[in-house]
Protein backbone atom coordinates (compact mmCIF):
# COMPACT_ATOMS: atom_id res chain seq x y z
CA UNK A 1 0.00 0.00 0.00
CA UNK A 2 1.20 3.50 -0.79
CA UNK A 3 2.37 5.47 2.23
CA UNK A 4 1.02 8.68 0.68
CA UNK A 5 -2.83 8.59 0.52
CA UNK A 6 -4.82 10.86 -1.75
CA UNK A 7 -4.16 14.54 -0.99
CA UNK A 8 -6.98 15.66 1.34
CA UNK A 9 -8.14 17.72 3.13
CA UNK A 10 -7.54 20.86 1.11
CA UNK A 11 -7.20 24.30 2.67
CA UNK A 12 -9.93 26.45 1.12
CA UNK A 13 -11.44 29.88 1.66
CA UNK A 14 -15.17 30.33 2.27
CA UNK A 15 -17.11 33.21 0.62
CA UNK A 16 -16.87 35.19 3.88
CA UNK A 17 -13.06 34.94 3.77
CA UNK A 18 -12.71 32.18 6.42
CA UNK A 19 -9.91 29.73 5.72
CA UNK A 20 -10.99 26.16 6.47
CA UNK A 21 -9.95 22.56 5.98
CA UNK A 22 -12.26 20.86 3.52
CA UNK A 23 -12.42 17.63 5.52
CA UNK A 24 -15.15 15.92 3.47
CA UNK A 25 -13.85 17.21 0.14
CA UNK A 26 -17.11 18.74 -1.08
CA UNK A 27 -15.76 22.29 -1.51
CA UNK A 28 -18.25 23.74 1.00
CA UNK A 29 -17.50 24.91 4.56
CA UNK A 30 -19.81 22.75 6.64
CA UNK A 31 -20.48 23.84 10.25
CA UNK A 32 -18.12 21.20 11.65
CA UNK A 33 -15.36 22.57 9.40
CA UNK A 34 -15.95 26.21 10.42
CA UNK A 35 -13.14 27.31 12.78
CA UNK A 36 -15.15 30.36 13.89
CA UNK A 37 -17.97 28.35 15.44
CA UNK A 38 -17.89 27.17 19.09
CA UNK A 39 -16.49 23.68 19.55
CA UNK A 40 -19.77 22.33 20.96
CA UNK A 41 -21.63 23.51 17.86
CA UNK A 42 -19.09 21.96 15.52
CA UNK A 43 -19.22 18.66 17.41
CA UNK A 44 -23.04 18.60 17.34
CA UNK A 45 -23.02 19.16 13.57
CA UNK A 46 -20.42 16.42 13.03
CA UNK A 47 -22.31 13.90 15.16
CA UNK A 48 -25.52 14.27 13.20
CA UNK A 49 -23.59 13.57 9.99
CA UNK A 50 -22.01 10.37 11.28
CA UNK A 51 -23.31 6.87 10.60
CA UNK A 52 -23.70 4.36 13.46
CA UNK A 53 -20.60 2.56 12.16
CA UNK A 54 -18.54 5.77 12.31
CA UNK A 55 -19.78 6.50 15.83
CA UNK A 56 -18.94 2.97 16.93
CA UNK A 57 -15.40 3.39 15.63
CA UNK A 58 -14.92 6.36 17.98
CA UNK A 59 -15.59 4.16 21.02
CA UNK A 60 -12.32 2.26 20.70
CA UNK A 61 -8.77 3.17 21.66
CA UNK A 62 -6.49 0.35 20.65
CA UNK A 63 -2.78 0.05 19.96
CA UNK A 64 -1.22 1.20 16.73
CA UNK A 65 2.42 0.55 15.89
CA UNK A 66 5.04 2.51 13.99
CA UNK A 67 7.84 1.38 11.70
CA UNK A 68 11.29 2.66 12.63
CA UNK A 69 11.46 4.65 9.39
CA UNK A 70 8.20 6.48 10.15
CA UNK A 71 6.05 4.55 7.68
CA UNK A 72 2.66 3.07 8.51
CA UNK A 73 2.51 -0.59 9.51
CA UNK A 74 0.95 -2.44 6.56
CA UNK A 75 1.54 -6.22 6.38
CA UNK A 76 2.02 -7.63 2.90
CA UNK A 77 -1.22 -8.99 1.35
CA UNK A 78 -1.79 -12.55 2.51
CA UNK A 79 0.99 -12.43 5.09
CA UNK A 80 0.07 -14.06 8.43
CA UNK A 81 -0.24 -11.61 11.31
CA UNK A 82 0.77 -13.40 14.49
CA UNK A 83 1.22 -10.22 16.51
CA UNK A 84 -1.97 -8.14 16.93
CA UNK A 85 0.27 -5.15 17.71
CA UNK A 86 1.34 -5.25 14.05
CA UNK A 87 -2.18 -4.93 12.68
CA UNK A 88 -2.73 -3.03 9.44
CA UNK A 89 -3.08 0.70 10.10
CA UNK A 90 -5.24 1.30 7.04
CA UNK A 91 -7.54 -1.60 7.97
CA UNK A 92 -8.20 0.00 11.35
CA UNK A 93 -8.61 3.58 10.10
CA UNK A 94 -10.44 3.18 6.79
CA UNK A 95 -11.93 -0.28 7.34
CA UNK A 96 -13.01 -0.37 10.98
CA UNK A 97 -13.34 3.46 11.07
CA UNK A 98 -11.31 3.72 14.28
CA UNK A 99 -10.12 7.14 15.30
CA UNK A 100 -8.27 6.96 18.65
CA UNK A 101 -4.99 5.06 19.07
CA UNK A 102 -2.33 4.45 21.71
CA UNK A 103 1.05 4.55 19.99
CA UNK A 104 2.96 1.35 20.72
CA UNK A 105 6.68 1.41 20.02
CA UNK A 106 9.01 4.23 19.19
CA UNK A 107 11.09 5.87 16.49
CA UNK A 108 13.27 8.95 16.26
CA UNK A 109 11.19 12.10 16.91
CA UNK A 110 11.43 13.22 13.27
CA UNK A 111 10.20 9.81 12.10
CA UNK A 112 7.35 9.93 14.64
CA UNK A 113 6.23 13.29 13.26
CA UNK A 114 6.41 11.95 9.69
CA UNK A 115 4.43 8.88 10.75
CA UNK A 116 1.75 11.10 12.28
CA UNK A 117 1.52 13.13 9.07
CA UNK A 118 1.01 9.93 7.09
CA UNK A 119 -1.61 8.73 9.56
CA UNK A 120 -3.53 12.00 9.35
CA UNK A 121 -3.37 11.88 5.54
CA UNK A 122 -4.86 8.39 5.73
CA UNK A 123 -7.65 9.60 8.04
CA UNK A 124 -8.34 12.45 5.62
CA UNK A 125 -9.38 9.91 2.97
CA UNK A 126 -12.35 8.77 5.07
CA UNK A 127 -15.85 10.08 4.34
CA UNK A 128 -15.81 12.90 6.91
CA UNK A 129 -12.04 13.32 7.18
CA UNK A 130 -11.99 13.24 11.00
CA UNK A 131 -8.38 13.54 12.24
CA UNK A 132 -6.94 10.73 14.36
CA UNK A 133 -6.10 11.34 18.03
CA UNK A 134 -2.85 9.77 19.22
CA UNK A 135 -2.19 8.95 22.87
CA UNK A 136 0.84 7.50 24.60
CA UNK A 137 2.08 6.05 27.84
CA UNK A 138 4.98 8.00 29.39
CA UNK A 139 8.03 8.43 27.12
CA UNK A 140 10.31 10.65 29.18
CA UNK A 141 11.75 8.17 31.67
CA UNK A 142 14.56 5.63 31.80
CA UNK A 143 12.38 2.55 32.28
CA UNK A 144 11.34 0.73 29.11
CA UNK A 145 8.31 -1.40 29.98
CA UNK A 146 5.89 -1.84 27.05
CA UNK A 147 2.95 -2.20 29.46
CA UNK A 148 3.66 0.99 31.40
CA UNK A 149 6.15 3.30 29.70
CA UNK A 150 8.23 3.55 26.54
CA UNK A 151 11.76 4.93 26.68
CA UNK A 152 12.08 7.04 23.52
CA UNK A 153 15.41 8.30 22.18
CA UNK A 154 15.35 12.01 21.42
CA UNK A 155 12.88 12.88 24.18
CA UNK A 156 14.08 14.61 27.35
CA UNK A 157 14.89 12.26 30.25
CA UNK A 158 13.52 12.84 33.72
CA UNK A 159 13.38 10.91 36.99
CA UNK A 160 10.48 8.49 37.22
CA UNK A 161 7.51 9.84 39.24
CA UNK A 162 8.71 8.32 42.56
CA UNK A 163 11.93 10.30 42.11
CA UNK A 164 9.98 13.48 41.45
CA UNK A 165 7.90 12.73 44.54
CA UNK A 166 11.10 12.40 46.59
CA UNK A 167 12.07 15.90 45.45
CA UNK A 168 8.52 17.09 46.20
CA UNK A 169 8.73 20.30 44.14
CA UNK A 170 5.45 21.21 42.40
CA UNK A 171 7.17 23.79 40.19
CA UNK A 172 9.65 21.18 38.97
CA UNK A 173 6.86 18.73 38.13
CA UNK A 174 4.95 21.45 36.28
CA UNK A 175 8.09 22.39 34.30
CA UNK A 176 8.66 18.71 33.51
CA UNK A 177 5.09 18.26 32.24
CA UNK A 178 5.31 21.47 30.23
CA UNK A 179 8.36 20.11 28.39
CA UNK A 180 6.58 16.78 27.88
CA UNK A 181 3.64 18.72 26.42
CA UNK A 182 5.82 20.52 23.89
CA UNK A 183 7.65 17.34 22.88
CA UNK A 184 4.38 15.45 22.44
CA UNK A 185 2.86 18.21 20.30
CA UNK A 186 5.99 18.31 18.13
CA UNK A 187 5.39 14.70 17.04
CA UNK A 188 1.58 14.83 16.96
CA UNK A 189 0.63 13.27 20.33
CA UNK A 190 -2.43 15.00 21.80
CA UNK A 191 -3.32 12.75 24.76
CA UNK A 192 -1.06 11.66 27.63
CA UNK A 193 -2.04 8.43 29.37
CA UNK A 194 -1.23 9.88 32.77
CA UNK A 195 -0.37 11.09 35.26
CA UNK A 196 -1.00 8.23 37.68
CA UNK A 197 -3.00 9.22 40.76
CA UNK A 198 -2.71 5.72 42.25
CA UNK A 199 -0.82 5.30 45.52
CA UNK A 200 2.05 2.87 45.91
CA UNK A 201 0.72 0.54 48.61
CA UNK A 202 1.95 -2.84 47.26
CA UNK A 203 5.75 -2.93 46.74
CA UNK A 204 5.52 -5.85 44.27
CA UNK A 205 3.18 -3.92 41.98
CA UNK A 206 5.03 -3.18 38.69
CA UNK A 207 3.26 0.15 38.24
CA UNK A 208 4.75 1.68 41.37
CA UNK A 209 7.24 3.31 38.99
CA UNK A 210 4.41 5.44 37.56
CA UNK A 211 3.10 6.73 40.90
CA UNK A 212 4.13 9.69 43.02
CA UNK A 213 4.65 7.36 45.97
CA UNK A 214 2.46 6.33 48.89
CA UNK A 215 1.65 9.72 50.43
CA UNK A 216 -1.80 10.90 49.31
CA UNK A 217 -1.10 14.58 50.00
CA UNK A 218 2.14 14.56 48.00
CA UNK A 219 0.47 12.63 45.20
CA UNK A 220 -2.45 15.05 45.00
CA UNK A 221 -0.18 18.09 44.77
CA UNK A 222 2.11 16.63 42.13
CA UNK A 223 -0.66 15.09 40.01
CA UNK A 224 -2.36 18.51 39.89
CA UNK A 225 0.93 20.20 38.92
CA UNK A 226 1.52 17.63 36.19
CA UNK A 227 -1.94 18.20 34.71
CA UNK A 228 -1.41 21.96 34.70
CA UNK A 229 1.87 21.46 32.85
CA UNK A 230 0.24 19.29 30.19
CA UNK A 231 -2.58 21.77 29.68
CA UNK A 232 -0.31 24.81 29.37
CA UNK A 233 -1.20 28.32 30.41
CA UNK A 234 -4.39 28.33 28.33
CA UNK A 235 -6.57 25.38 27.35
CA UNK A 236 -6.63 25.10 23.58
CA UNK A 237 -4.65 23.88 20.56
CA UNK A 238 -1.43 24.07 22.57
CA UNK A 239 -2.70 21.72 25.27
CA UNK A 240 -2.21 18.00 25.70
CA UNK A 241 -5.13 16.20 27.34
CA UNK A 242 -4.37 14.28 30.54
CA UNK A 243 -5.98 10.88 31.09
CA UNK A 244 -5.45 10.66 34.84
CA UNK A 245 -5.41 7.01 35.85
CA UNK A 246 -6.32 4.32 36.95
CA UNK A 247 -9.23 2.95 38.94
CA UNK A 248 -9.21 4.91 42.25
CA UNK A 249 -6.98 3.16 44.72
CA UNK A 250 -5.57 0.73 42.16
CA UNK A 251 -2.35 0.18 44.11
CA UNK A 252 -3.39 -2.68 46.46
CA UNK A 253 -3.12 -5.48 43.90
CA UNK A 254 -3.21 -9.07 45.10
CA UNK A 255 0.30 -10.53 44.84
CA UNK A 256 1.35 -7.29 43.14
CA UNK A 257 -0.21 -8.34 39.83
CA UNK A 258 -1.24 -5.83 37.14
CA UNK A 259 -4.97 -5.04 36.92
CA UNK A 260 -4.58 -4.42 33.19
CA UNK A 261 -4.75 -8.19 32.77
CA UNK A 262 -7.43 -10.69 33.79
CA UNK A 263 -5.13 -12.53 36.21
CA UNK A 264 -4.58 -9.31 38.20
CA UNK A 265 -8.15 -8.14 38.65
CA UNK A 266 -8.26 -8.65 42.44
CA UNK A 267 -7.56 -5.75 44.78
CA UNK A 268 -7.10 -5.83 48.56
CA UNK A 269 -8.30 -2.84 50.57
CA UNK A 270 -7.12 -2.99 54.17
Amino acid sequence: MSQIPAARPRLLTAPDGTAFRDLNGNGVMEPYENPRLPVAERVADLLQRMTPEEKAGLLFQTMVTINADGTLVEPEPGAPVDDPMRASTSAMVTGKLMNHFNLFGAAAPRRMAEWNNRLQDLAATTRLGIPVTISTDPRNGFVDNPAAGVHTEGFSLWPEPPGLAAIGDEDLVLAHADIVRREYLAVGIRLALGPMADLATEPRWPRVLGTFGSDAEVGARLVAAYIRGLQGETLGPGSVAAMTKHFPGAGPQMNGEDAHFAYGREQFYL
